[in-house]
């Protein structure tokens, strides 16, 4: 069945709907910016202009012998006034009481817009600030745009009367937005035939670097849907090949993923058994206890087993990515005391061996038992006795997969022992019993998934035949090895028993 390529947007499309929309709102931006800009440096200049007559009439304010505030020379000021440009100007000065009850129009119309407040507190009106107060701002004179600028002058008169003098300039804007507005369109012209090229650029661009592209997709289109092999790169182009190389890498965890859903069913199934059986004979083993003390210890370690079990779904989980090579190598940084691991194993396992008449033994690296080992539990600061480089989770497992299988096969009053031993670089953990054993022509075909050797059948524990496939994943996962050899002879008859010898690397800084 062919794929739909038709229905989302192509590549060209799709990069120029980025492209385009960030690049005209940039464009449209700065010309915003510029305009703006513009239209500042304008309107100081404009306001300059006016300071100068604003200026040159507060000057010229003075008191004739009559006391009456007049303008020296306003014809002159005016004509310096007008001959700066040809806009259409505006003089206006106008003193009044700051009551308001006295006023006199000194220069220019009546009726003039004025500023609404005082720049420095904009509570209080323009009229009451403070002594040559200045402020510009747009207003409409006739119907036409102005720039005005205004500066307020305190005075007294002879007698101690205050008088507020508003002087006013101003000069149609009208040219600042034609300039502003010449400049805007100039500007987005300009973007604008910058834009079309890039878009035509893009455009050419990404249709002849797709090329090699659409030969590779007539390649895929061609493949059967069950075809996962790695697709060919000799003729593909070197831009492209990451591509393809990334393509091939997911094709291979396809097929990876495909065989190990088929097995996590049967992992799954075997590994959460176990934790449910040693659960289930230490309630009962629980129930059958009259020391209170004991009961509480049954109770402990039936929790143990709980989060043991929850850690082993966890497990079964990680396991599926234990063979990648980033996730095996952020595993392998983590070290443990392989000793305190199988001494909590065989502890774990204690109730279901006695519940099958069975002897479980324990030797420590220092050669202990139980009994030279009942001063307390391991002191978590004291230094590692046998370190390895593994999780305690992954050490715990295989470990609790031999000793399960050990308990599984031995019969009743067999004997189990589990010793953990350095030997140089490595540490040596045996799980040994006196069961049926392993024919050594059988002994490598027993790791096989679903592998189940019994010389009875009708004897044979239940069981997936996992437990060893298992094991010898996690210490493979962690560079060590997993041998089978002869256990404990049972009733003088020589090469009975079997015995699982697991060696893993010393861990290089157990601290």
């Amino acid at each position: 069945m062919g794929w739909r390529l038709r229905s989302s947007p192509g590549l060209r499309l799709r990069l120029l709907w980025v492209l385009v929309p960030v690049l005209m709102a940039l464009l449209v931006l700065d010309s915003w910016r510029d305009s703006v800009s513009l239209a500042r440096e304008l309107e100081r200049a404009y306001d300059q202009s006016l300071l100068e007559p604003a200026q040159a009439l507060s000057d010229n304010l003075r008191w004739d012998s009559e006391g009456q505030l007049s303008l020296d020379e306003p014809l002159h000021i005016i004509s310096m006034f007008e001959v700066l440009s040809s806009r259409r100007k505006f003089l206006r000065v106008q003193m009044q009481t700051p009551d308001g009850a006295q006023q006199r129009l000194l220069l220019g119309a009546a009726q003039f817009p004025e500023p609404a407040h005082d720049p420095a507190d904009p509570s209080r009106p323009f009229r009451a600030a403070d002594d040559d107060t200045r402020v510009s701002y747009a207003a409409e004179v006739d119907h036409q745009p102005v720039r005005v600028l205004a500066l307020l002058r305190v005075l007294h008169d002879q007698s101690g009367q205050e008088w507020r003098v508003l002087i006013q300039t101003a000069q149609t804007s009208a040219g600042i937005e034609r300039t502003v507005r010449s400049l805007m369109w100039d500007s987005l012209l300009r973007d604008g035939r910058t834009l079309l090229v890039l878009v035509l650029v893009v455009w050419l661009g990404v249709a002849w670097g797709l090329r090699p592209l659409q030969a590779l997709r007539r390649a895929v289109q061609q493949r059967r849907s069950d075809d996962l092999q790695p697709l060919a790169t000799e003729a593909v182009p070197g831009e492209v090949r990451p591509l393809v190389d990334a393509m091939n890498l997911h094709l291979a965890q396809q097929r990876d993923a495909l065989a190990q859903q088929r097995q996590f069913l049967a992992d799954a199934s075997h590994q959460l058994r176990t934790p449910l059986a040693i659960l289930s004979t230490q309630a009962a083993y629980a129930l059958r206890e009259t020391d209170p003390e004991a009961v509480q210890a049954s109770l402990r370690s039936m929790l143990q087993q709980l989060q043991r079990g929850r850690r082993v779904s966890e497990q079964l989980l990680a396991l599926a990515h234990a063979s990648q090579p980033a996730v095996q190598q952020a595993r392998e940084g983590e070290v443990c005391d392989a000793n305190t691991v199988a001494r909590e194993v065989v502890l774990a396992y204690l109730p279901l061996a006695l519940d099958k008449q069975q002897d479980l033994g324990w030797i420590d690296v220092r050669g202990q038992d139980f009994e030279g080992d009942a001063e307390g539990e391991a002191d978590p600061g004291a230094a590692m006795a046998a370190a390895v480089q593994a999780p305690a989770t992954a050490v715990y497992e295989l470990l609790a997969n031999l000793v399960h299988n050990a308990i599984a096969y031995t019969p009743a009053r067999g004997r189990i022992n589990v010793s953990v031993q350095r030997d140089g670089a490595w540490v040596q953990i045996r799980v040994q019993d006196n069961g049926p054993g392993i024919a050594p022509e059988d002994r490598e075909r027993a790791f096989a998934r679903f592998s189940r050797l019994q010389p009875d059948a009708a004897q044979a524990p239940g069981g997936s035949g996992l437990g060893l496939a298992i094991a010898r994943a996690y210490v493979q996962r962690f560079h060590g090895e997993l041998l089978l050899d002869d256990g404990e002879a049972r009733d003088g008859v020589a090469g009975r028993g079997l015995t699982a010898l697991v060696r893993l690397p010393v861990a290089r800084d157990p601290a």
